[in-house]
């Protein structure tokens, strides 16, 4: 289960940095009309791109991560000073007590429930550096730590963000939801600053850290599948294991082999979901939320029961 829904969120991830940039785009091309099939071939082409980062270039991988993490860090802190300096205030007592239902779903508790499926996208990666562990040294040392330490930091900085942009947007909010970048955050930063460029690059450093988290999402998705056909656990195995030889001896190195079938598999799994984006968009949320789901209320508990009882007949044995 864990296995398909990473597959799938291959192209849950891809549309998300295709999103942000159409709302470039439409930021700063007025009569651009944000379409369907233009999110649909913006997310093949950046699968596309990630699966050749961690095919081609995958002994570039660490550059990738540095650059990540260096815009992830300071562009945290420009969007902070930004927003804390220049963007309107919203009185605190409205932003911790009122609660609307801008979707219409006609209750705020409902509306609450539909909307926290699209936060919980930021708890996906939490078990992502696990299907890399057999590529780290002293993995029962550092990969724990690591995980931790990650998930204290990001949390904390995510909690800051969210109450910060909470607190900055004015008493407009549906101007803000109808705006026609199509990605609400955007216009946010555009009431602040109040200038195209400031808020284009500001935007830009998104893009490129979603175009990132892109890259990581196959470098997880591609290993994990392809261990679980490396043990036969999957239709066509012996295919999506197959390492090419011309590939590990490009690589130069056994410790950088190359797969290819499970990044591809991937890519054609990922270029069947976002088709139905062409369709419309409500499709796809609903596969979107289909895949969260089954993740978090099927997949993970079922592993966990495994393990606890795993653990409880190594302990009576």
């Amino acid at each position: 289960m864990c296995v398909v829904g990473w597959q799938a969120a291959m192209a849950t991830t891809a549309l998300a940095t295709s999103q942000q940039i159409q709302g470039l785009i439409a930021l700063n091309i007025p009569s651009y009309t944000i379409q369907g099939w233009h999110s649909t071939l913006f997310s093949i082409s950046i699968t596309t791109f990630a699966i050749i980062w961690n095919t081609v270039f995958v002994r570039k991988l660490p550059i990738i991560e540095g650059i990540g993490l260096t815009l992830h860090v300071f562009g945290f802190f420009a969007f902070i000073v930004v927003l804390w300096v220049m963007a309107p205030r919203t009185d605190p007592k409205t932003v911790w007590t009122d609660f609307q239902d801008n979707s219409g779903w006609g209750s705020v508790g409902l509306s609450t429930l539909v909307g926290i499926l699209g936060p919980t996208v930021t708890l996906i990666g939490s078990d992502s550096s696990c299907h890399l562990s057999e590529e780290l040294r002293d993995a029962a040392w550092v990969l724990p730590r690591a995980m931790v330490a990650t998930a204290l930091v990001n949390y904390a900085l995510g909690f800051v963000m969210t109450v910060t942009i909470m607190s900055t947007l004015g008493n407009d909010v549906s101007a803000i939801l109808s705006t026609r970048l199509s990605q609400p955050w955007i216009q946010v930063l555009l009431n602040a600053t109040e200038s195209q460029t400031g808020t284009s690059v500001m935007t830009a450093v998104l893009c490129v850290l979603f175009l990132f988290c892109s890259v990581n999402q196959i470098t997880t998705s591609s290993r994990q599948l392809f261990a679980f056909a490396r043990d036969k656990g999957l239709p066509f195995s012996s295919f999506l294991s197959h390492v090419r030889l011309y590939w590990v001896y490009y690589s130069c190195s056994q410790e950088t082999d190359i797969e290819l079938g499970t990044p591809w598999y991937g890519c054609s799994r990922q270029c069947s979901h976002g088709d139905t984006f062409i369709y419309h968009a409500s499709v796809f949320d609903y596969y979107r939320i289909l895949n969260r789901i089954q993740r978090y209320h099927v997949s993970r508990p079922t592993r966990s029961r495994f393990v606890i009882y795993r653990g409880y007949l190594l302990h009576i044995a």
